[in-house]
């Protein structure tokens, strides 16, 4: 069977002040597309469907109406809640959408089972493991052994050990859990995990939010040994983890950040009946791609130095050692997408001086155009010089008086 690997669509999100509501609409346009070319059975969303747990209505009703097309084309749809997402909102009639191919899992609601799937070459077992918040787990969530077996606990213990286990908990814990309840049910030849999680070995980007707050809440790769294929989320950029090619993050169909300038795909799984995979990676070629910028105001506004970035999302960052006036608006003419201007005065000269330490022989106004020097790596011009003479002369008269 073939399946399509995504993640991370966070609808709803805007890069900077821009709205990416046309780019997401074009990516799930994009994506329905793909699948059909594709001859796809299966659609993988591991987790983030949305890019805040209160979603705009237009960002509900584009993955409803995206699922709903898939649908229709014969495609069946596995997705999970990330961190980003509202578990409560999102999937409080999981169950019952079952019957129409769309699995959809959030919080622990039904974590650890198994959905069996009759595709075209033999059963699948997927597995649906969605963020688990280690704070949320409820009282009755198991643990697992040192042998690494789920154990049941007893949800009226007393409050010292009821107390203690939620202090136990980390994101590893619980998701140990789910793996190990899900891992014994296992009934097909092969299996299916979709899992939202920082797995220890991915490389991250600046656009993740923290999964645990005071810790990276970081998993060992081996909990999906299990399976025979794991798609993973929350990561933005498209790796194998562990050099395991059946662990795997496919990244955001679209860029969220600027060290997002990696390009773009989903992953295209083919899976035989015993489970054993290859993967492909599309690109995807819808969506506005990012650009860094550096250097003096001049050349970044020369049309020729920077062609391809005219149509990108742009952090310009400003080398200018004198202010620079109206930078933005300036840019913007030619990066009409220009989300960020940062100012960084360029290094020193390697032949600027240090500040002489004897100066007093030296009369007020020529230690001040040697600090300057020392400063700015070169001699006050004459506008400088005017500058500082004004000043030095307003300030010695103000001590004189």
């Amino acid at each position: 069977m073939r399946i399509i690997h995504t993640s991370d669509w966070h609808l709803g999100r805007q890069f900077g002040p821009m709205s990416l509501r046309a780019d997401q609409e074009a990516f799930c346009d994009w994506i329905v597309e793909l699948c059909q070319d594709q001859e796809a059975e299966l659609v993988v969303v591991a987790g983030d469907l949305f890019d805040r747990a209160i979603a705009p209505v237009e960002s509900i009703e584009l993955f409803r109406t995206t699922v709903r097309r898939l649908l229709d084309q014969g495609v069946m749809v596995a997705a999970i809640t990330g961190n980003h997402d509202g578990a409560d909102r999102v999937v409080p009639h999981g169950d019952l959408l079952d019957l129409s191919r769309f699995y959809l899992r959030g919080g622990y609601h039904g974590v650890g089972g198994v959905v069996s799937i009759d595709a075209s070459d033999g059963p699948l077992d997927l597995v649906l493991l969605p963020f688990l918040d280690p704070q949320a787990a409820p009282d009755d969530f198991g643990e697992v052994t040192g042998g690494g077996e789920p154990l049941d606990v007893d949800a009226d213990a007393d409050t010292d050990e009821l107390v203690d286990r939620r202090q136990r908990r980390t994101h590893r814990s619980v998701l140990e859990v789910a793996c190990a309840q899900a891992s014994g049910r296992l009934a097909a030849p092969r299996s299916l995990a979709v899992a939202h999680a920082f797995v220890a070995g991915g490389e991250s980007s600046d656009s993740e939010r923290q999964l645990v707050v005071g810790g990276t809440g970081e998993v060992p790769v081996d909990l999906f040994e299990p399976f025979s294929y794991t798609a993973l989320g929350h990561l933005h950029r498209p790796q194998t983890v562990a050099g395991k090619e059946n662990v795997r993050y496919s990244g955001t169909p679209l860029a969220y950040s600027f060290s997002e300038e990696h390009a773009k795909s989903v992953a295209v799984v083919d899976m035989d009946p015993e489970g054993a995979s290859t993967v492909e990676t599309i690109p995807v070629d819808v969506g506005r791609p990012v650009r860094r910028l550096t250097g003096p105001i001049d050349e970044l506004l020369d049309p020729a130095r920077h062609p391809d970035a005219h149509n990108c999302f742009v952090q310009a960052t400003l080398t200018d050692r004198s202010t620079v006036l109206d930078a933005k608006t300036r840019l913007a003419e030619v990066y009409p997408w220009v989300v960020e201007v940062r100012l960084r005065a360029a290094e020193l000269s390697d032949e600027a001086s240090d500040a002489p330490t004897d100066v007093t022989d030296l009369s007020t106004i020529d230690v001040t155009r040697l600090f300057y020097e020392a400063a700015e790596g070169a001699p006050p011009d004459s506008a400088a010089d005017e500058v500082l003479v004004g000043a030095v002369t307003r300030a010695t008269a103000e001590v004189d008086r």
